[in-house]
């Protein structure tokens, strides 16, 4: 075996050069869109609102990021999850299922909507990003890294999404309080503008 310095030092910072430029293009290859770019063909001129992190049990679960068309989201609002970890997506279906359940949504819909999202939502590694816009007149449109996943039409299945992160009564009360802010909550959640304490 030959020594490392039997390499001159002009070659060995080029090689080092070159093998840090090919993680940072690979690295830029796997990374999600950034989700402010990929909204505007649905929503036009969409702003951070609030963002936070969600975490069970101590694990770091997702960044989350909320974002609205105008004040009260009449224009469209998003909902972007960066993940910090690896999920099936069975188990984020499931998941969303048993908080519309805890929030009041009936069987019929839970399972109807479930069948939609096991179909929508991919298996997730540290970095996949999930993106929900809500489109007014067209329902929810899902993306995954930026590109179309699936939809669900209608403002009865934005409302039960969306309100498992924004709903007073959500099981993540920090984390809405970080996505709205000093704002309100979009209209379709909240009818009347009560913002977090």
């Amino acid at each position: 075996m030959l020594p490392l310095n039997t390499m001159p030092v002009l070659p060995r910072i080029q090689a080092l050069l070159y093998g840090l430029l090919a993680l940072l293009v690979l690295h830029m290859a796997n990374s999600p869109v950034h989700a402010k770019e990929s909204l505007d063909p649905y929503v036009k001129g969409m702003q951070l609102q609030g963002q936070g992190r969600m975490t069970f049990w101590g694990f770091d679960i997702y960044d989350a990021r909320l974002y609205v068309g105008d004040q009260r989201g009449l224009s469209g609002f998003a909902l972007d999850l960066n993940y910090l970890r690896s999920l099936k997506g069975s188990d984020i279906t499931k998941r969303t299922i048993d908080e519309m359940q805890r929030l009041g949504v009936g069987e019929a819909n839970r399972s109807t909507w479930g069948k939609k999202l096991d179909g929508i939502f991919p298996d997730v590694v540290s970095g996949s990003s999930l993106t929900a816009i809500h489109v007014p007149g067209r329902g929810t449109v899902f993306l995954y890294n930026g590109k179309p996943a699936g939809e669900i039409a209608g403002d009865d299945f934005a409302k039960a999404f969306f309100s498992i992160w924004l709903d007073p009564k959500t099981a993540a009360p920090k984390l809405r309080t970080a996505l709205i802010g000093q704002a309100c909550a979009p209209l379709i959640i909240a009818p009347t503008c009560e913002p977090p304490r």
